[in-house]
């Protein structure tokens, strides 16, 4: 058996293999009776024992075989899309590489909400993001759109009394984190779920401020050195934890979350800030973004409307290819550490017993589409890489199974043994990880849902970013908050050039509809949010109310207040003391989510500086806004308020602040 963690010394663990045997099968039929998933997955690891198997056929297939409650190692690296391990770019890599040829590559995960934050608390609790709360990051930014999210969001809900952590822990795992966490509000408290609690904040990659459980059981707050690089500090940390771990000498199995920020931008501008410059500041000077049909697209007018970006301009593909090397260089120490992993579990005698994965929380584009960064539905920003390897894992497997992100919590869990929540909307594919050939490759999964909230970026432009979609084993449909729509089918069309939405007949439409819609499992009301000021740089109607409103199903129509603190409330024609309601113009009334309008040109006509009100030295009229959405059904949202400023002067446009350089706040 070909081994990522070099020649084990089998000599004493031939001696075991018989009782090893013996415990897995029996503590897999425990598992057998509590889960009925892991009553398949037991089966396919079983399928080839005979009915009366001898203590010598149970030694030679044990060493084959998935251990009973194995450790477990995830590695979730941050903004790492799946083309940085293409054949060509792992071989940059020896480590990481021998752990994708020597275990199974799954080749068609995709992250449902393509999005730091959003997709961290989705891994963690098994669920989409509009069931965990954690739409965004950072709620302040206006790119949020008042849409809630970060770390304080998953705690008020009360995920952190029910997450990942918390039930490994309560299977009897020593649970262990190290590297990034949520976003934005931490607390500086150590979560109930974690045992060993090693957290990296902010984003920065030397002098990084973090607060461990090294000192202090309870946690306590420091800073690396000036000098010290992230990633190896933490790679340092898998060692120390590792050696007291072993120091113990117990059974207990444990579970390592580690979260490089690599290769995700440094705070600031300067790429190579990301960088190891002691080792690789010149690294891979010859590497190239691989330019496949979708980078610097040549027709776009298929696209959304506002997703119809000028060609790249030669100062665009020089800052990602120079990105891109930076990107490359960071996950070189990605891989220095999976090199330490490797020799750490081989010198403890731990790598006969321990499952690795390594993924990312997202993809991330540049260029492809003419666009950058995150966010988007298409493959470059939902696609992330996905390798299994341990003992029993078939070696060099490559598997075209759809998956979703948020499949790996389940997972873990039924390899764990540990009971799976009803509250998971995700799948646990251990019965591809058993073996993937047992399972039909169109058939295996429903399709993935997508979805985000979020102001898109694009370079110096902000555009709509909030959508949902689906993606299929072959097909990708995606439904815009501005009521545009998008098909691709990917068996004849792999990289979303050709959106053929509008020539499929109505009952192809009338399915994708229905399929998004069930989807979401989980009844919900409407959800709806107001925009306290424009945000959008290619604003043209500045003089609009603005916001977003979302349901499960349709939202059918946005109802809304609006006040003046001495003119009273606007009921359509005039001024008056009566509190009237107005209707809000949606984008679209027959989908999930739907932006709605309200034009106060009307308003504003007859209102005169004395009405305005100076904030950051600009003269606004000030509003008092409340609005509710209601569904088909007639279900009504929770009423959102909010103070809106509309300038007296329309403002020429301005460059949009690009957000992913603020540092969040934990």
């Amino acid at each position: 058996m070909s081994t990522f963690f070099g020649q084990v010394v089998m000599n004493s663990f031939v001696s075991r293999r018989g009782l090893c045997g013996f415990l897995a099968v029996s503590l897999m039929t425990c598992c057998w009776l509590s889960n009925l998933r892991a009553l398949k997955a037991a089966a396919t690891l079983e399928k080839t024992r005979t009915d009366t198997p001898t203590a010598d056929t149970v030694a030679q297939e044990s060493s084959d075989k998935i251990p009973s409650r194995p450790n477990i190692i995830l590695i979730n690296l941050d903004d790492a899309d799946y083309k940085l391990f293409s054949d060509e770019m792992l071989a940059q890599y020896p480590n990481i590489e021998r752990l994708a040829k020597q275990g199974t590559s799954f080749t068609n995960l995709h992250v449902t909400t393509p999005f730091c934050g959003p997709s961290r608390a989705a891994l963690f609790r098994g669920q989409f993001a509009h069931r965990t709360g954690v739409r965004i990051n950072v709620p302040r930014l206006d790119i949020s759109l008042k849409f809630k999210g970060g770390h304080r969001e998953f705690v008020r809900q009360g995920h952190d009394k029910e997450e990942l952590g918390v039930w490994l822990k309560r299977g009897g795992y020593r649970t262990m984190h190290i590297g990034k966490f949520h976003h934005n509000g931490f607390d500086y408290r150590k979560p109930v779920g974690w045992d060993d609690f090693y957290v990296s904040l902010g984003g920065r990659y030397l002098g990084t401020s973090v607060f461990t459980t090294r000192e202090d059981p309870q946690g306590k707050r420091s800073r690396n050195g000036a000098n010290v690089y992230r990633t190896e500090q933490e790679a340092q940390d898998f060692v120390n934890l590792m050696d007291q771990h072993a120091d113990r000498k117990n059974d207990q199995p444990f579970f390592m979350y580690i979260a490089p920020l690599a290769p995700h931008r440094a705070v600031g501008h300067e790429l190579s800030d990301m960088v190891d410059k002691t080792k690789y500041s010149d690294w891979g000077d010859n590497l190239k973004i691989d330019r496949t049909p979708d980078f610097d697209e040549q027709e776009i007018s298929d696209k959304p409307l506002e997703r119809q970006f000028p060609p790249l301009s030669e100062a665009n593909i020089d800052m990602m290819e120079r990105e891109f090397r930076c990107r490359a260089r960071a996950v070189k120490s990605v891989d220095d550490m999976v090199g330490t992993i490797a020799k750490t579990l081989k010198r403890l005698s731990l790598e006969s017993n321990t499952i690795v994965m390594f993924t990312s929380d997202n993809g991330y584009q540049l260029g492809h589409h003419r666009l950058h960064n995150k966010l988007d539905p298409y493959r470059m920003a939902t696609r992330a890489p996905l390798f299994v390897y341990g003992p029993g894992i078939k070696s060099g497997v490559e598997a075209d199974h759809l998956l979703a992100h948020i499949d790996i919590c389940p997972t873990i869990l039924e390899l764990a043994g540990c009971k799976i929540p009803d509250a998971v909307d995700a799948q646990s594919f251990l019965p591809l990880i058993c073996d993937s050939s047992d399972h039909d490759v169109e058939s295996w999964r429903k399709p993935v849902l997508l979805e985000n909230w979020q102001l898109k970026q694009n370079l110096s432009t902000s555009v709509p970013g909030t959508y949902s979609g689906l993606r299929y084993h072959r097909e990708l449909y995606i439904e815009w908050v501005t009521g545009e729509r998008e098909y691709y089918d990917l068996a004849t069309d792999p990289f979303e050039l050709d959106n053929i939405y509008a020539s499929l007949p109505s009952n192809k439409k009338a399915d994708l509809r229905s399929d998004l819609f069930a989807a979401r499992t989980v009844k919900m009301n409407p959800f709806v949010t107001v925009i306290p000021r424009p945000v959008k740089s290619s604003d043209i109607d500045p003089e609009h109310l603005r916001g977003y409103a979302e349901d499960d199903r349709c939202v059918s129509s946005v109802r809304l207040t609006i006040e003046h603190s001495d003119k009273g409330f606007w009921n359509g024609v005039a001024w008056t003391s009566n509190r009237s309601e107005l209707d809000g113009q949606l984008s679209a009334e027959d989908q999930q989510f739907a932006s709605w309008k309200y034009d106060l040109g009307s308003a504003i006509s007859v209102l005169g500086e004395a009405d305005a009100v100076t904030i950051e030295n600009d003269r606004s009229f000030q509003f008092k806004v409340t609005a509710w959405a209601t569904d088909g059904e007639s279900n009504r949202s929770d009423i959102a308020t909010n103070t809106v400023l509309i300038p007296m002067v329309a403002p020429k446009p301005k460059v949009a602040k690009d957000h992913r350089d603020d540092v969040e706040k934990r």
